[in-house]
């Protein structure tokens, strides 16, 4: 896709459309989202950017690593059915997820991933039921949600900074890094 498809479908604010030219490639448009300090419209570009498995990879990442110290410590089903799919993507561990993420009490940043993958593709009504695709895009904006409460939902003072970290990990999956698989936690 081109950087103003990408925008378009991301749904970025006026000001982060208006910096798309025509001769802009995705990661120009990218630099110039965080450059102007579009933070917002930078998470959404790049998560619509990724291929879906890239975006939900990194909406973990940045779950795990920006989250509130004390929210790390706790148990984390709709995370940990995440990190499982990614290690084992399949139908069962999809819905592994979605099954998690109905059954968490707390309806945060690990939820809108969980329900990315439950979202990444395949049917999203019950077995047995008529096969329905999710709506297109359905995971990025998912993981890219993810990505932005994890940055403002600690440390306000440090937004600028926590987004800026969070599109530094974005940009290790955008540059196709390898990235290692880790055990589910």
């Amino acid at each position: 896709m081109t950087a103003r498809e990408i925008g378009a479908t991301a749904n970025l604010s006026q000001g982060g459309l208006s910096l798309i030219t025509d001769q802009m490639s995705p990661s120009a448009c990218l630099d110039a989202l965080e450059t102007q300090a579009l933070y917002e419209d930078a998470v959404r570009f790049l998560a619509h950017k990724l291929p879906a498995r890239g975006a939900i990879e990194w909406a973990v990442k940045c779950v795990r690593e920006l989250e509130a110290p004390d929210r790390r410590q706790r148990p984390n089903e709709p995370l940990e059915a995440a990190e499982t799919w990614l290690l084992a993507p399949s139908d069962a561990t999809r819905q592994a997820a979605r099954q998690a993420a109905d059954r968490s009490p707390d309806k945060s940043a690990s939820t809108l991933v969980a329900m990315a993958v439950y979202f990444s593709g395949g049917s999203i009504t019950q077995p047995g039921q008529p096969e329905v695709q999710p709506p297109p895009y359905s995971a990025a904006k998912m993981a890219g949600g993810a990505v932005r409460i994890s940055v403002v939902s600690y440390d306000p003072p440090h937004t600028a900074e926590r987004y800026r970290r969070a599109l530094a990990l974005g940009r290790q999956f955008d540059a196709g890094l390898p990235t290692e698989p880790k055990a589910a936690r």
